[in-house]
C-alpha cells in the first residue's frame, strides 16, 4: 500500500520534473517568442538561451527519475532540492544582469517554492519511513 507521505512526495517530484521539461522544451524551441513574452526583446544570442533549454530538459528527466523507484532513490530528492536552492541564488545575484529583472524574481520565487514543497514532502516521506523501519524492528 502505497503512504500518503510517498505519494505527496511523488506529486511534488512530477510536478517539478515537467515544469522544468516544459519550459526547457518552450525555451528550446521557442525562443525567439520565450523572450518576447517574458523580456520585451529580441535575442541577441540564441546559442546559450537553447543550451538553457536544452539543460533544463535534461534536469527535468533528471527530476523525474526518482519516480522509477521513489523508495530506493529517494535520496535523489537532495540534489534535486539543491539544484533549486541554486537556481535561486544564481537569479537573484544575477537579476539585474536582465532586460527584465522582476521575471527573474518570479522565476527565483518559483525555485524557491519548489525547493520548500519538495523539502516538506521529502522529510514527511522519511520521518514516515524511518518510523516503519523502527516500528517493524521492535
Amino acid at each position: 500500500m502505497m503512504s500518503s507521505k510517498r505519494n505527496l512526495l511523488a506529486i511534488t517530484l512530477l510536478l517539478v520534473g515537467v515544469h522544468s521539461l516544459l519550459l526547457g522544451f518552450f525555451i528550446f524551441f521557442m525562443t525567439d517568442f520565450f523572450y518576447e513574452l517574458f523580456f520585451s526583446t529580441q535575442v541577441v544570442n540564441p546559442f546559450f538561451v537553447k543550451q538553457a533549454g536544452l539543460f533544463l530538459i535534461l534536469m527535468g528527466f533528471f527530476y523525474l527519475f526518482p519516480l522509477t523507484n521513489l523508495e530506493k532513490l529517494s535520496r535523489v530528492t537532495l540534489v534535486t532540492i539543491t539544484t533549486k536552492i541554486c537556481a535561486v541564488t544564481f537569479l537573484a545575484v544575477n537579476a539585474s544582469d536582465s532586460p527584465a529583472p522582476l521575471m527573474i524574481y518570479l522565476a527565483g520565487f518559483g525555485d524557491g517554492c519548489m525547493a520548500i514543497a519538495l523539502s516538506v514532502t521529502y522529510v514527511m516521506f522519511i520521518r514516515e519511513t524511518t518510523s516503519k523501519t523502527l516500528s517493524s524492528e521492535a
